[in-house]
């Protein structure tokens, strides 16, 4: 403990209990009750202090690995008031599903925690949801997993960015239909000279904030629904889940890998749930 803080910490004790111990020292009367607890009462504060000092900070930073460098993470609370905007790459319904390699898996948010990001001095603000997968559609995770998806903003009140009014809306308990990228060992981040490997905040993130997300929220089914024309009139997840099924069995996969043909076993589309891997018609 510094001495600032041991300090502090002696400021806590009333002066009348000192006064009180420095006259029994010089052989007046004294109350021992009282001067034993003002010392217990100087121990607790020290141990509070020392509490304060090495407890706060735990939990809060983010261990990166060396394959990130020059760039710092951790979680907060809310993030600042912000706003942002960008620029979105059209893509068609069938594109949404091949031009990035992505997971689709069905789900409930169990936890949305806000992180800073400081690269050399610039900051950023994102968000990272841990989601209880329930059944899988495409990907590596398995029913039963819970994964970590990087958001590509921070879900707090007044921060505005543009694009990301879906994935906004998502907090613990929402439950939903959630296309986000696979990160692997070339998905980085690279801004003011610093480097953030994106596999050390979370197994997956979305490509943005709007296309890559059907939630069930209070409001009902909230999707983009001007990206997705198919599904302009879908009111609950299993419609949207018809629909993937079947862009699913027609479209080629993510990188350019066709998907077998109709007529072969393993051509059907399936749905991996919790109970097994189930065909469907």
């Amino acid at each position: 403990m510094n001495g600032e803080l041991f300090s502090q910490a002696l400021g806590e004790i009333d002066d009348k209990y000192i006064a009180e111990a420095a006259a029994c020292r010089r052989g007046r009367g004294c109350r021992p009750c009282r001067i034993k607890w003002a010392v217990c009462a100087a121990c607790l504060a020290l141990v509070a202090a020392a509490g304060i000092l090495t407890a706060a900070p735990r939990g809060t930073q983010i261990a990166l690995s060396d394959a990130s460098s020059q760039v710092t993470a951790q979680y907060i609370g809310a993030a600042p008031a912000m706003s942002a905007r960008g620029d979105l790459v059209d893509l068609t319904e069938e594109e949404l599903f091949t031009h990035f390699n992505t997971a689709i898996f069905r789900g409930t948010v169990s936890q949305v925690r806000n992180i800073r990001l400081d690269f050399n001095g610039s900051e950023a603000y994102r968000a990272v949801a841990e989601i209880r997968v329930d059944a899988v559609y495409r990907g590596p995770c398995r029913a039963g997993d819970t994964v970590s998806v990087l958001l590509p903003c921070p879900v707090t009140d007044g921060v505005w960015a543009e694009d990301c009014d879906i994935v906004s809306a998502m907090a613990a308990g929402t439950t939903g239909i959630f296309m986000p990228m696979v990160y692997d060992d070339s998905s980085t981040w690279e801004q003011n000279g610093a480097v953030l490997a994106l596999k050390d905040l979370a197994d997956y993130g979305f490509a943005d904030g709007s296309r890559y997300a059907f939630l069930m929220t209070e409001d009902g089914l909230v999707f983009d629904r001007t990206a997705y024309p198919s599904l302009a009139g879908a009111a609950v997840l299993d419609q949207v889940e018809d629909f993937i099924l079947s862009m699913l069995d027609a479209l080629p996969a993510p990188g350019g890998v066709t998907v077998p043909d109709a007529g072969t076993p393993e051509a059907a589309p399936s749905v991996q749930t919790q109970s097994g891997r189930t065909d469907l018609p």
